[in-house]
């Protein structure tokens, strides 16, 4: 197994063949590959995975925000239903209306009439 062998003997062939032309062609070749700009749109960059939780935390921070924003009327039939349904006494509730209606008078009094002239009538 350890036989020595003589490279001088050994034929000198090329077992493999090169087109004609191909190392001057080949640097060409590759810079057209290379040099070739990719066209890239939006959702390259940001692809739909990425943004899809992003768009959904600005929908409900937008829902959350609209809803608060909201003006909601409770009638007097409602207030009476929710505050039947949490047990209030009656109690309270008077004592609620009464000292809102004290506020609305007085609110009243003062936007109604100058100061300066209930003053001088007195």
């Amino acid at each position: 197994m350890n036989k020595k062998i003589d490279i001088e003997k050994l034929d000198k062939r090329t077992p493999f063949s090169v087109p004609e032309d191909y190392f001057t062609t080949l640097t060409h070749k590759i810079m057209e590959k290379v040099d070739k700009k990719d066209t890239v749109s939006f959702l390259s960059i940001f692809h739909i995975r990425a943004l899809a939780p992003v768009i959904v935390i600005i929908a409900i921070i937008f829902s959350g925000v609209w809803y608060n924003n909201q003006n909601l009327q409770i009638t007097e039939n409602d207030l009476v239903e929710l505050l039947s349904f949490y047990q209030v006494e009656d109690e309270l509730i008077l004592e609620f209306i009464e000292l809102e209606l004290e506020e609305n008078i007085d609110e009243y009094l003062l936007n109604e009439f100058n100061y300066n002239e209930i003053i001088y009538e007195l």
